[in-house]
């Protein structure tokens, strides 16, 4: 954490706790949902929980990324953002052929199957690269 200096330590703390609330209240959920409704959207108990915790990662890449929190103070930022934008095109790109091929890799009998990990894995990286270019953005109509 050398790397980072106290304002992006304290907001990744900030919102790695927010995360890890959020976490525990959508298994809750999840659990609550499969106990009393008999509802599974997910293949696998296994994969809900991936899933779900890939949402939460979503969450807190992007309240990251928006606060200044998730580079390093001395990163080129814009290259990574342009670098994560294009593995995450290429990721979605390739979950698109995986659903042209194969449907029932990424939806089985209408609950999401193991394909839908490579979609959140494109989603993150394409989001990052969104959260980062918004935030520049807000910041030169700041300046401006």
């Amino acid at each position: 954490m050398k790397k980072y200096d106290e304002y992006q330590k304290l907001m990744r703390y900030k919102y790695g706790y927010y995360s890890f609330v959020f976490l525990i209240c959508l298994f809750i959920l999840n659990y609550l949902f499969g106990q009393f409704f008999n509802f599974q959207w997910g293949a696998t108990k296994e994969l809900e929980m991936l899933i779900i915790m890939f949402v939460v990662a979503l969450f807190y890449v992007n309240i990251s990324v928006y606060h200044n929190a998730y580079f390093h103070k001395n990163d080129d930022k814009k290259s990574y953002s342009w670098l994560f934008l294009i593995i995450g095109i290429i990721s979605l790109y390739t979950t698109y052929q995986t659903f042209l091929i194969s449907p029932e890799e990424i939806i089985i009998n209408g609950k999401l199957g193991r394909g839908a990990i490579q979609l959140f894995s494109g989603l993150m990286f394409v989001s990052i690269s969104i959260t980062h270019f918004i935030r520049n953005k807000i910041d030169e109509k700041k300046e401006w």
